[in-house]
């Protein structure tokens, strides 16, 4: 898949769902974006048009259609709140999209046999996307795993889209109690992958439970970023094949390829 620089679009919200008291789904009507997005990829975001705020927000894309794409904001700070609060009908500052997806980053490496999606939080949003351009390859095990109350329209969203999806929640509210690795099988047969999002937390973990096959482990890291172009240095990744960014040259890496203890926490 040849990779295209990204660019700056106006973007027309189409739908504002609030799907809980801090999780958002934006439908976003942007051509430049929806044409070309791949699973993995994401947009820097900006509240309206002008320079307040200054910087986008990284939100991985969740899902497109035709000229329009879904997005899943999580609310933390001022930036995400003003996203989070734009009224359908209202325009919207769009970088993307941005980075190395699932598919460009295996570099013509064949798709196993089966993969496993496994998403912490909002950060199911790009297996979501990655679900449904999986034809022709097995889908395994579809696991959510969240923190419990507060989650609640997330998980009904996500659930609704994926009939087969495993919900665990640590304080045991939703789905079963547990971890969402806990969903996953004790260990990796030949030709099959984990596809992760999530925590950092989560992805360390997972690491851990298959450090033999973290060739087979791939991750969509989240990282905090100013300008989604690779040319700010303000997402610098330690890799085995030295520093690298992950808004540019991911973010989907193997986690053979992530110097985990290099990295901060």
């Amino acid at each position: 898949m040849t990779h295209r620089a990204p660019r700056d679009f106006p973007a027309e919200v189409v739908e504002n769902l609030r799907l809980d008291g801090k999780t958002t789904a934006l439908v976003l009507r942007c051509p430049g974006v929806a044409s070309t997005a791949e699973p993995g990829q994401f947009v820097m975001l900006r509240a309206g048009t002008g320079n307040d705020p200054f910087l986008g927000r990284p939100l991985a894309v969740a899902d497109l259609s035709g000229d329009r794409f879904t997005v899943l904001c999580r609310t933390v700070g001022r930036g995400t709140e003003l996203l989070s609060s734009t009224p359908a009908g209202a325009e919207l500052t769009v970088r993307g999209p941005v980075g190395t997806g699932f598919w460009s980053a295996r570099r013509g490496v064949p798709l196993p046999k089966t993969v496993h999606l496994v998403g912490g939080g909002v950060g199911m949003a790009p297996l979501l996307f990655a679900l449904r351009r999986l034809d022709g390859t097995a889908v395994g095990r579809v696991i959510l795993g969240v923190a419990g109350q507060g989650w609640e329209g997330l998980t009904r969203w996500a659930g609704e889209r994926i009939p087969s999806l495993d919900l665990y929640s640590q304080d045991g509210t939703l789905g079963r109690r547990g971890l969402a690795l806990d969903g996953l099988p004790e260990g990796l047969p030949d030709e099959e992958e984990i596809w992760a999002c999530g925590p950092e937390g989560m992805l360390r973990a997972l690491t851990k439970r298959y450090p033999g096959d973290l060739g087979r482990i791939r991750v969509a890291l989240e990282s905090r970023m100013a300008c989604g172009m690779g040319g700010c240095l303000g997402c610098v990744l330690p890799t085995t094949s030295g520093n690298r960014r992950v808004c540019s040259d991911g973010p989907v890496f193997t986690a053979e390829e992530v110097l985990w203890d290099d990295r901060s926490a």
